[in-house]
C-alpha cells in the first residue's frame, strides 16, 4: 500500500473517530443523550439534533466496511504474487498496527452492562493482527524446503499450544457457574476463546519469524 493511500486511510480514521467524539459530545450536551446510550428503537421519532450522531456513526461503519474489504483485497493481491513467484506474500508490516482493534473487546463490558449484549468481546481475536508485524518482516521470502519445514514446525507449535490453553480453560468452566452465573460462565468463555484464538494466530506468525531468524544466523557463523 503507497505511502499517500495510508495516509488518506489513517486520516479518514481520525476523522471517524473525531467525529464520534464530537457527536457523542453533542448528544449527550445538548439531545438528553439520544442514540448516545441504548434507547427503545419501536418507539424513536426521527429529530434533526439526530442528526450528527446518525451520520457520524455512518461514517464510521462505512469506513470499517471499506477498510476490512482493502485489507483482505491486498491480502489476496499479495498472496497471488507470492504463489507465483514461490515467495510469501507481500505485506506491509505496519498492517500489524491493526492488532489495536483488539481493544474494541473491551466494549463488551460496557455494553453488557447497558443492555445485556455480550457480542463486542468476540473483537478481542483481532490482537491476532499484530501478526503482521513478523509476517510483514518476512514478506517476499523464498519458499525453500527449509522454510516450509519451519512454517510447518510454527504451526504446529502454535496449534498445541492454543489447544492446551483451550482445554484447560473448558477444564475449569466445566466445573461449575462462574461467579455463581451461567452468563458470566458464557462470558468468560468467549474472551478467553477469542484470546487463544489470537494469540495462535500471533504465535505461528512469531515463531516462523524465529525459526528462519535463527536458520540465517546458523547458516552466517558457519
Amino acid at each position: 500500500m503507497k505511502k499517500n493511500k495510508m495516509k488518506i486511510w489513517v486520516g479518514c480514521g481520525i476523522f471517524c473517530v473525531l467525529s464520534m467524539v464530537i457527536s457523542l459530545w453533542y448528544a449527550i450536551t445538548y439531545n438528553d443523550s439520544r442514540l448516545a446510550v441504548p434507547m427503545d428503537f419501536k418507539d424513536y421519532v426521527f429529530q434533526v439534533e439526530d442528526l450528527p450522531m446518525i451520520l457520524s456513526a455512518s461514517f464510521t461503519c462505512i469506513y470499517v466496511i471499506a477498510l476490512f474489504l482493502k485489507l483482505f483485497i491486498y491480502i489476496g493481491k499479495g498472496q497471488r504474487q507470492g504463489k507465483e513467484l514461490r515467495t510469501t506474500r507481500i505485506i506491509n508490516s505496519k498492517l500489524g498496527f491493526l492488532g489495536v482493534l483488539g481493544f474494541l473487546g473491551f466494549l463488551g463490558f460496557y455494553t453488557y452492562s447497558m443492555n445485556g449484549t455480550i457480542f463486542p468481546f468476540a473483537f478481542f481475536l483481532f490482537f491476532g493482527f499484530f501478526g503482521f508485524f513478523y509476517e510483514g518482516k518476512m514478506a517476499g521470502t523464498f519458499m525453500d524446503e527449509r522454510f516450509c519445514e519451519n512454517k510447518v514446525r510454527a504451526q504446529l507449535k502454535a496449534y498445541k499450544i492454543t489447544f492446551l490453553l483451550i482445554l484447560i480453560t473448558l477444564v475449569i468452566l466445566c466445573q461449575g457457574k462462574f461467579f455463581g452465573s451461567f452468563e458470566y460462565t458464557l462470558i468468560v468463555a468467549i474472551i478467553i476463546l477469542s484470546l487463544t484464538l489470537a494469540f495462535g494466530i500471533f504465535l505461528s506468525e512469531y515463531f516462523l519469524y524465529r525459526y528462519d531468524h535463527d536458520d540465517q544466523i546458523e547458516e552466517r557463523e558457519e
